[in-house]
């Protein structure tokens, strides 16, 4: 649903766009763009840091690194 969403939300850009440079106002869509992506690129960044501030809480349970199991066959 959320990618619809974002599909739905560049596609109307896309047509104010698209109104918007008939009217000689053409950089308004890349302002709006810019500002778009720059929220997709932040929450991205932000989603990344807080997996990896998880990880090195859950990393204390995680068996010591020195020794490796055995396979017995």
């Amino acid at each position: 649903m959320r990618q619809f969403l974002i599909c739905v939300t560049i596609a109307a850009v896309a047509v104010g766009s698209y109104w918007l440079y008939i009217k000689q106002l053409g950089a308004v869509p890349f302002l709006l763009l810019s500002f778009f992506f720059f929220y997709k690129a932040y929450e991205e960044i932000t989603g990344k840091a807080k997996k990896r501030r998880e990880r090195k809480q859950m990393s204390p349970s995680i068996a010591p690194a020195g020794k490796k199991a055995e396979i017995i066959t």
